[in-house]
């Protein structure tokens, strides 16, 4: 018997595994009356009832189910086959799992000049994960990833390259710096709305002990009391908007630093104990994709010529 059209395939195949005429119409950007077509022209190839038509739509009937377990291992076959030769076409594919505040306002402001450099990779960057999460790369769909830790110890069975610290300080915008109170000193933030991003270890407790060791009593500053936002990019785009004063980390504010979207009002600094990490299988280390990323990441981030190897 010869094979139905490949059409009536794939029309039968994305009914049975959404279960909806018009959701597989939608996935296949096609009419619900064409998918309809296709289905009634397949069951007429075959000469089996696939689905019964009722109130509540089509259900798969018995020979229709076996049939959807052999449509589905076929069509997942073929993808296997179509990713296996797009590995072995001239474009090579990296796939970067990163903390979404990392990819944000340090790896998408700089990516043209790899593409430029990198023609033949493609690249793609997808975010996720928190401080302390296990880093699971097969899981994630990612081969390498960015992470902040203390130590490899944070990353077993990965090979993991530090890359930097983060170096802590307030930001705020400009308006909110020369307003009209204005923020001059250290003591003149307790004037101001403290920004908090409620789902880091690090920030204002530690960067107000610096400032008090230095001499800056700032009597009555509360660093738990102020505006709260659960991620690093969130509580930045409030400090975008005037909303309050910030800890900013670099690399992360590096570019709204020199653009002067953000100012640095003081000159006091924190060095965290938590760095960027680079994470990827021990698999991957000689690939020349990786290769390709590393130095480059490495380079943006300003890391001597010494430390690339």
């Amino acid at each position: 018997m010869r094979l139905p059209p490949l059409t009536a395939l794939r029309a039968f195949e994305a009914v049975g595994r959404l279960g909806n005429v018009r959701e597989a119409a939608d996935e296949l950007n096609v009419t619900p009356a064409a998918v309809s077509h296709q289905i009634r022209t397949l069951e007429d190839h075959l000469g089996v009832e696939l689905f019964v038509r009722g109130a509540r739509g089509l259900q798969l009937t018995g020979p229709g189910a076996e049939f959807l377990a052999s449509a589905t291992e076929a069509f997942q076959t073929l993808h296997a086959g179509v990713e296996r030769l797009a590995r072995r076409s001239c474009v090579e594919r990296l796939v970067v799992n990163s903390l979404p505040s990392f990819a944000a306002n340090f790896l998408v402001p700089r990516l043209a000049q790899f593409h430029q450099d990198h023609p033949n990779i493609e690249l793609e960057i997808n975010t996720g994960g928190r401080f302390g999460e296990v880093v699971d790369l097969r899981g994630l769909g990612a081969d390498i990833a960015i992470r902040a830790g203390l130590d490899k110890s944070a990353f077993p069975g990965l090979t993991a390259e530090r890359l930097v610290p983060e170096v802590m300080f307030p930001v705020c915008t400009a308006s909110t710096r020369d307003g009209p109170v204005a923020l001059r000193t250290p003591d003149d933030l307790v004037n101001h709305t403290l920004i908090i991003v409620s789902r880091t270890p690090e920030g204002w407790p530690e960067w107000i002990e610096r400032a008090r060791a230095l001499g800056w009593e700032m009597p009555g500053l509360d660093p738990h009391h102020g505006l709260r936002f659960d991620t690093i990019q969130l509580a930045t785009t409030a400090a975008l908007q005037g909303m309050g004063v910030v800890i900013g980390r670099r690399p992360l504010v590096d570019n709204f630093l020199t653009s002067g979207a953000l100012v640095a009002p003081f000159d006091i600094e924190v060095t965290s104990r938590i760095a960027y990490w680079l994470v990827y299988s021990p698999a991957m280390a000689s690939t020349p994709r990786l290769q390709a990323f590393r130095t480059w990441l490495r380079w943006e981030l300003g890391l001597a010529a010494s430390e690339l190897a």
